[in-house]
């Protein structure tokens, strides 16, 4: 398969960092007791790519049994990038993650959409020295579809000989919907997006990627 570009998500495919974002989710609601805090960790870990601000409303809606105000949205979203930047930028690359980049992206424009605020997922990767590595950095508040749609649209890549790599069902489903390929960065079929969508093709890490599904220019 000849490729015309590649698409990224970041937390859980370029760097480990879910859990990162999860301990923060577990810190802001600890003041509401265990069983909030089970049912939000719960939640996190089945949506990946779902926004903070979405999962924010959810929580407060479903959980609490009440709506947040704009001041208290923006309070939340600045503890939570308080709590998670710094821990995102030291994160561990996934394995073979940067070999993978530093091969592929001057052969083929690569990009990274994410469900991270727009500023602040580009401040990370500019913290961890990959900017070079991508053509652009799109996050929130575009969905991942929006964002994944424009791009196409902007560099006139044919979606067909596209890829996305992800770890959720919403890249998934963004992937899907714009009828470029996806390919599942996924330990095993126990991931929630494997069992959300078990007929993906996935690989564990970027070690595998080239050997396991061809890959070529």
């Amino acid at each position: 398969m000849r490729y015309e570009a590649f698409f990224f998500d970041f937390d859980g495919v370029l760097a480990d960092s879910v859990e990162v974002k999860t301990e923060a989710f577990a810190k802001l609601y600890e003041p509401y007791g265990p069983e909030v805090v089970v049912q939000v960790i719960e939640h996190h870990r089945r949506h990946g790519g779902m926004t903070r601000t979405d999962k924010f409303r959810y929580y407060h809606r479903n959980y609490l049994g009440r709506e947040l105000s704009v001041k208290e949205m923006a309070e939340l979203c600045q503890q939570f990038s308080e709590l998670v930047v710094d821990e995102v930028v030291a994160a561990q690359e996934i394995n073979g993650a940067g070999e993978f980049l530093n091969k592929w992206c001057f052969r083929l424009p690569c990009f990274v959409i994410s469900a991270t605020p727009e500023e602040e997922i580009r401040e990370i990767i500019r913290r961890r020295g990959m900017t070079n590595y991508f053509k652009e950095v799109l996050g929130a508040p575009a969905s991942k579809n929006d964002n994944l749609a424009r791009l196409l649209d902007k560099f006139r890549l044919k979606p067909a000989k596209c890829c996305l790599f992800g770890d959720t069902e919403s890249d998934y489903k963004a992937a899907y919907t714009c009828g470029v390929k996806f390919i599942g960065i996924a330990k095993d079929k126990d991931t929630p997006l494997v069992r959300a969508q078990p007929g993906i093709r996935y690989t564990k890490d970027f070690t595998e990627v080239e050997s396991k599904l061809a890959l070529s220019i």
